[in-house]
């Protein structure tokens, strides 16, 4: 018998088969038939093994090394059909062959040529006869379906959606909890004209005598904050400071707002509240009578304290009001405006001085020229309360006084000041009188009269007026 080895000598040692049984008597074609798991061990060894079967039954991955085994399995082929009719093996060497002999003749070449399928039997390359099995490949790994793949994904893209919407979600809520988000309100309420809301998220207190705090008087004024810019934000422990500028009436103001941190919302977000930002103020100062009215925003003073005489102070929002006074028929004031500008800032004082319209002009003269008669009226050679007298150095008792006009007085009308109109003297008006003297003693009469005209001038105040006309106040 010819040993493989022999025959070729490039390929390992391959261990003999056991004694061989009399050729006399072979089982040509009875090793097959009798043993199915033979077959598949002989086409799965065609590679490897001189006892396989033909080499065509190799896969193509080992056709070359079937090639080199060609003649040996030829050799061996004859060999193996001696094998099938001698009652000392009768069903023994089929079994041997197909059961026990794969371990024989598969394991230990396997063994020596470097393959290791012992423990690949009962896979699918060494049952199918794949032929990969000598070529050392592993066995294909079980694909996932289609629908576990999808399942897989879907839960992968679901938890990587709740992962990115958690993050999603902290940021929006820390950029809907920021302290300039707070001053966004407070400005846009401002914006709107909404003075009760921008009052209410500032916290800021108000009295009786803010009367320009609230809605009408508000939305009643212009040139109130129409935008605005969110500049910096600055972070310190408990305290955050939000830079803006704001546009007020086509100009830039810049401006900073205070936040104080009071609390969590939702467990992870600060909470900020905004500090009352300090207001701007404006003044009106009413140089009127006593029973004018002023009027800012459309709102009178009559409840306010003024804070000197004539004088009064107000919070307002940023905006511009109106100021005027209450309508009269002897006198008025022409309209003006105040402007708060930003916050924290005095606006220039606006004033209301008054002027006598024409029918208060006529009142005043009257007035006057009715005291000047008054006192032309008098009987006495000293009227009381008139601008002239005269002496008695005569020693007689005189009466039957009169005084004659030579010259009337003219007079002007100053400006409203110091709680009225002045009333002064342009030329000087010249008195004569004449009486009855009566000597005391004998009882005897005679004329009297003034030696010389009395000259004279007229002076006072106009206080205010009433239904009658002005109230004149001379000087004493």
């Amino acid at each position: 018998m010819t040993d493989p080895g022999d025959q070729n000598p490039q390929q390992p040692q391959w261990q003999r088969p056991p004694a061989q049984p009399d050729p006399q008597q072979g089982w040509q074609g009875n090793g097959p038939q009798q043993s199915g798991s033979g077959q598949q061990q002989t086409g799965q060894y065609g590679q490897q093994s001189p006892y396989g079967q033909s080499p065509t039954q190799s896969s193509g991955q080992h056709s070359q090394q079937t090639g080199q085994y060609g003649q040996q399995s030829g050799q061996y082929s004859q060999q193996t059909g001696q094998y099938g009719q001698t009652a000392q093996y009768g069903q023994q060497p089929t079994e041997q062959f197909g059961q026990q002999g794969a371990g024989q003749y598969g394991q230990q070449p396997t063994g020596q040529y470097g393959q290791q399928p012992t423990e690949q039997y009962g896979q699918a390359p060494y049952a199918q006869g794949a032929g990969g099995y000598g070529g050392g490949q592993q066995p294909p790994k079980k694909k996932l379906s289609k629908k576990g793949l999808t399942g897989i994904i879907a839960g992968g893209s679901a938890l990587l959606l709740i992962i990115v919407g958690g993050i999603v979600g902290v940021s929006v809520g820390n950029a809907l909890h920021a302290p300039e988000v707070t001053v966004k309100s407070y400005l846009d309420a401002l914006k709107s004209g909404d003075a009760e809301q921008a009052l209410k998220l500032s916290g800021t207190e108000v009295s009786a005598a803010d009367v320009l705090l609230t809605d009408d008087a508000y939305k009643a004024a212009s040139g109130k904050v129409s935008g605005y810019t969110i500049g910096k934000t600055t972070t310190s422990g408990n305290t955050a400071t939000v830079e803006a500028r704001l546009t007020q009436g086509g100009e830039s103001v810049d401006q900073e707002f205070t936040l104080t941190k009071v609390g969590k919302d939702a467990v992870l977000f600060d909470k900020w509240k905004l500090e009352a930002p300090e207001l701007s103020t404006v003044q009106v100062d009413v140089v009127a009578p006593e029973d004018a009215v002023a009027t800012v925003g459309g709102v009178d003073l009559t409840d306010v304290e003024p804070i000197a005489e004539g004088s009064y102070q107000l919070r307002a929002l940023p905006g511009t009001y109106d100021v005027a006074l209450s309508e009269s028929d002897w006198y008025t004031a022409e309209a003006t405006t105040t402007t708060a500008v930003g916050f924290g800032q005095a606006a220039e004082p606006a004033t209301l001085a008054v002027a006598l319209t024409d029918a208060g002009t006529t009142a005043v003269e009257e007035a006057v020229n009715a005291y000047i008669d008054g006192c032309g009226a008098a009987t006495e050679l000293a009227p009381e309360g008139c601008p002239f007298e005269i002496r008695n150095d005569t020693g007689f008792t005189p009466s039957g006084v009169t005084w004659k006009f030579d010259t009337r007085p003219t007079f002007t009308v100053g400006e409203f000041s110091g709680g009225g109109w002045a009333v002064d003297s342009e030329t000087v008006g010249r008195m004569s009188m004449t009486c009855t003297l009566t000597d005391p003693a004998t009882g005897q009469t005679g004329p009297g009269y003034s030696i010389n005209p009395v000259d004279f001038i007229v002076g006072g105040t106009v206080e205010g007026f009433t239904d009658e006309g002005a109230t004149f106040v001379p000087f004493p």
